[in-house]
């Protein structure tokens, strides 16, 4: 309980409303904790994908552009992440929260993608080091709306799964919600499901 009090604490500092997602194999006890004040609004898959055998494709898509970006350009990436996740119905707040922790993160690479010289989508990579295997996770990948369904965000995954190989990674993972576009582009590129996680958001 006092994890969780303290979960919450954090969530209430930032402004932003708790949301918990929770892994299929966590201990029974955390469910039935979670059951009482909170509801379950999504599910999520957590995909996994060797390094080992990754070939990169030759070019990118056409007319795409993928970038990485500096200290120097965290206020950009910032305002872009937040334009590319508004359609999605989830509050500005958490979403400039989200952004900024990204950009705030010592062991992550930003990167941003332009179509025809225009920024249209955002992501990162955070490499973690876990015994002996280097862990690249991909998160908050965004991409406008008018530029959905051109390639930005395969191109990214692409470019991102290129930089994690070329320093070393040995697996890289993503998360996306069930069923979602997000998830397909993951396994077209050679990722596959690990295991899945239920969304908690706690009743008002």
């Amino acid at each position: 309980m006092d994890d969780l009090h303290a979960i919450e604490a954090a969530y209430k500092q930032n402004g932003v409303h708790p949301e918990i997602d929770m892994c299929e194999f966590a201990d029974g006890s955390a469910f039935d904790l979670l059951s009482a004040q909170y509801t379950i609004t999504g599910s999520l898959c957590e995909y996994q994908r060797s390094l080992s055998d990754f070939q990169g494709p030759a070019m990118l898509g056409s007319g795409i552009t993928i970038s990485i970006l500096g200290p120097g350009d965290h206020d950009t990436f910032i305002r872009a992440s937040v334009d590319g996740f508004s359609s999605t119905g989830r509050a500005p707040e958490l979403l400039k929260v989200l952004a900024e922790s990204a950009a705030a993160r010592s062991d992550t690479i930003l990167f941003s993608a332009s179509l025809d010289g225009e920024l249209v989508g955002t992501a990162a990579m955070a490499m973690i080091d876990v015994e002996d295997i280097k862990v690249v996770v991909f998160f908050i990948d965004s991409c406008l709306p008018n530029a959905r369904g051109k390639g930005v965000h395969k191109a990214l995954l692409l470019e991102r799964l290129r930089v994690a190989r070329d320093r070393g990674c040995d697996v890289a993972v993503a998360t996306a919600r069930e069923g979602s576009i997000s998830g397909r582009n993951i396994e077209k590129v050679g990722f596959r499901q690990a295991f899945s996680c239920k969304t908690y958001t706690k009743n008002q």
